[in-house]
């Protein structure tokens, strides 16, 4: 079981941390071209946090929300006007929100399970609240923020955080990616 103080898991073999960076903006590629507008910027953000060094976790989550806009944009054909331009902004900082709770909860003590939730449910909470924030100054939809809305949000961030804690964890499996003493115990 990992103590509190381990946290976040950082990679101990040379490469690595580069590898999960290129690694998540490739996930938020796949998952824009999949989810289109709900691509799961918190699942990105808590699972950077947790397993990133703090620089290397905000490079990732720039690199996510910019290879998002991208996709959007040039594959998706987003609208080429201010408010899409500016609901893209207001995407970006949610996402930066959702990494810097997911980064304080990660100074609380608390088991390891706890802390992710905590990391996730912080996350989740700060990128929401800032998405509904913009909604003040920007043009939404009625029912953008509807219980059904928000918890298919929930669900497809919380399943997108599971299966990047388990390729995570699977990469630790082999214990030559992240130090023996700082794996998963998904991969025990």
């Amino acid at each position: 079981m990992l103590e509190r103080n381990q946290l976040p898991l950082r990679p101990a073999a040379p490469g690595f941390a580069a590898a999960w960076v290129v690694f998540i903006a490739g996930a938020s590629v796949a998952l824009s071209l999949l989810f289109a507008c709900v691509t799961p910027f918190v699942a990105l953000a808590a699972v950077s946090a947790v397993v990133l060094p703090r620089r290397m976790a905000a490079t990732a989550v720039l690199l996510a929300w910019l290879a998002n806009q991208m996709v959007g944009y040039f594959v998706l054909g987003y609208p080429q006007d201010w408010d899409s331009y500016a609901w893209g902004l207001a995407i970006g900082i949610a996402a930066f929100a959702s990494l810097a709770a997911a980064l304080a909860v990660l100074r609380l003590s608390a088991d390891l399970p706890v802390t992710l939730a905590g990391a996730f449910l912080a996350g989740f909470v700060s990128y929401e609240g800032v998405l509904f924030a913009a909604t003040s100054v920007l043009p939404s939809g009625e029912g953008a923020f509807s219980p059904s809305v928000v918890a298919g949000v929930l669900l497809v961030n919380a399943l997108a955080a599971i299966g990047l804690l388990g390729l995570h964890a699977a990469a630790a499996a082999g214990r030559g990616l992240v130090a023996g003493d700082r794996v998963l115990p998904l991969a025990r």
